[in-house]
């Protein structure tokens, strides 16, 4: 049996505010094995002087 590949939440922080990112009054959170790929999803096409990104690992289940 092979450990899964851990799990990270990922968010984008507006450093104006320091509130996180929200659409529609939900917080964009991706939850992802890469958070490096999360981390180029968000800032795509953004001013990443402005955003700061949050990374956060999920302790294993099981």
């Amino acid at each position: 049996m092979t450990a899964a590949a851990p799990l990270y939440v990922v968010t984008m922080v507006d450093t104006r505010t320091d509130q996180p990112h929200r659409v529609g009054g939900r917080v964009q959170t991706r939850f992802t094995h890469d958070p490096e790929e999360a981390r180029r999803h968000f800032l795509q096409n953004r001013d990443p002087r402005l955003w700061r990104i949050v990374v956060k690992s999920l302790p294993p289940q099981g």
